[in-house]
């Protein structure tokens, strides 16, 4: 994520984002700086400020493009054109999905040990090198979440990866199959014991648990989804579907269609 990337040059010139900010966006000891700096924020910047932050990074434009989606997402609006300007926004609300990156590889290609913020598909959760997942939590930097005990996520997101491969509409299908897990996790299942034990696998110490289910459903409910996205996104079952509606959902999550193949 931008502001992300902005944090690491602050922390090389011993500054804060916030101050490396009003210096990149100053002129005449004003700063085009507006909105509220939050853990979840990105910042999207104006040409004019662009070309300040590519000169202090001594980075081409072109290599920041590639490099950091939102890059050229805004134009945020100064006092005039050519003035540098920054917006921040509330990355939940107004940015795509995103979470931390992997404190091992990020340790792996800076050499320290620094956070970092990075856009992340449904598909990219887990770091499959350190086992972990990347979880965004609103107004916070995110959280990584070990999964040494849930050899199963890795597994899960090889078959995602394969499928978006495979089949044009699996992303659709991925959302929809989302829904439908979600509406199995909102239910009580007396009888069902994957979901639990996972939930209980990978709480993290302190944390309440209330709280973590709320914030854990995505990720326990992961391997689920991505066998339901597979079933949803078969040929054969979308003709099932398409002529036969009254087929009532599994019980467990044991009765999903990938599960008895």
């Amino acid at each position: 994520m931008t502001l992300s990337f902005l944090g690491r040059i602050a922390d090389g010139y011993g500054l804060t984002v916030r101050s490396l900010l009003s210096a990149v966006t100053e002129v005449a000891g004003q700063q085009g700086v507006v909105g509220a700096l939050r853990g979840d924020s990105e910042v999207f910047l104006n040409a004019a400020a662009r070309d300040r932050v590519a000169a202090l990074c001594r980075v081409p434009q072109v290599g920041l493009r590639r490099a950091l989606p939102a890059w050229t997402r805004e134009e945020p609006l100064g006092p005039s054109k050519e003035r540098p300007a920054a917006r921040l926004a509330n990355g939940v609300e107004t940015v795509a999905a995103w979470g931390p990156a992997c404190p091992g590889c990020v340790a792996a290609r800076t050499g320290r040990v620094a956070p970092a913020r990075v856009y992340l598909a449904a598909h990219q959760r887990v770091c499959p090198r350190h086992r972990c997942w990347l979880m965004g939590v609103p107004g916070s930097r995110g959280r990584v979440v070990g999964l040494a005990e849930c050899p199963e996520m890795v597994q899960a997101q090889e078959d995602h990866r394969r499928l978006l491969r495979r089949s044009p509409v699996a992303g659709p299908a991925f959302e929809i199959a989302e829904a439908v897990t979600a509406s199995w996790w909102a239910q009580k299942w007396p009888e069902e014991t994957t979901w639990p034990a996972r939930l209980w696998a990978t709480v993290p110490g302190g944390e309440e648990p209330g709280r973590w289910r709320v914030l854990a459903r995505g990720l326990v409910t992961y391997p689920e989804t991505v066998a339901v996205a597979g079933a949803l996104a078969d040929k054969t079952m979308r003709r099932r579907i398409a002529t036969q509606v009254r087929g009532h959902l599994p019980f467990c999550l044991g009765g999903s269609p990938r599960a008895h193949q």
